[in-house]
């Protein structure tokens, strides 16, 4: 893991921050301090201060977990605000168990050379695991030719040719264009008539836009990009790896 430097005055804060979280809410809930307004004087506050820096000083091995740790709870904030665009936005296509115990989303572009690796890592989990649900999430923002090959992916799930259309379209290699998108579709047994007319519908562009609104809330900045339980993903994920955090997931 890659950690951040930090100056001192930032790692106070952070610190601070984490220990007011444990104990300013311990405090909180502690039926002999409900009654209590405990306010520290200068000296004490001075005092406590000079603590916290010597500890920072003498265990500096605690700030990487002090983040890590700030960072999981505004993650965990971040999602339970967007909830329902995460997991029941009604237009992402959803594979696997919809009743499952884990479920993963991936935001993607058909344009990502790391996205186009995701579908074989998903197909075996999904043939290995069937306690695990996959949402789909269109996120084109690498090239314009990404925004007409995600209207089509979505336009596809009318004719229950999403999958199908998907994988055909992350196997390719060749750069984007609206007829190589079209010839894809074609080969992946899509009625190209249904799917222009489907990919006219306002509602599709709408659904795209409530994606990005999404991905900047909640702190995805890159493709591809998975939400599993309260962990934000960026980047490509092996097998190995993911099978083991939805075995984690699956035990919380």
């Amino acid at each position: 893991m890659k950690h951040t430097k930090l100056t001192a005055a930032v790692c106070l804060t952070i610190l601070g921050a984490v220990l007011f979280s444990i104990f300013g809410n311990a405090q909180q809930s502690s039926p002999v301090n409900s009654s209590q307004n405990t306010t520290f004087n200068a000296m004490e506050k001075e005092a406590i201060n000079a603590l916290i820096r010597d500890y920072i000083l003498t265990n500096p091995e605690i700030i990487p977990e002090a983040v890590e740790v700030l960072r999981s709870r505004q993650n965990a904030n971040a999602l339970s605000s967007a909830e329902d665009l995460l997991y029941n936005d009604g237009y992402s296509f959803v594979a696997g168990n919809k009743n499952a115990s884990v479920t993963i989303v991936e935001f993607y572009d058909y344009n990502c050379g790391y996205c186009k690796q995701v579908p074989d890592v998903f197909a075996r989990l999904l043939e290995e695991d069937d306690d695990v649900k996959i949402i789909y999430k269109e996120l084109p923002i690498l090239a314009e030719s990404s925004q007409y090959a995600s209207v089509a992916a979505m336009s596809s799930i009318k004719q229950g040719k999403f999958i199908e259309f998907h994988n055909a379209m992350m196997k390719n290699k060749r750069p984007l264009t609206e007829d190589l998108v079209l010839q894809i579709a074609r080969d992946a047994g899509l009625d190209e008539e249904k799917l222009i007319a489907g990919m006219d519908d306002p509602e599709i562009e709408t659904n795209i836009m409530k994606t990005k609104y999404l991905v900047q809330n909640i702190g995805v900045s890159g493709t591809p990009g998975f939400v599993i339980g309260t962990q934000i993903i960026p980047g490509f994920i092996s097998y190995d790896k993911l099978k083991e955090i939805v075995d984690t997931e699956r035990k919380t």
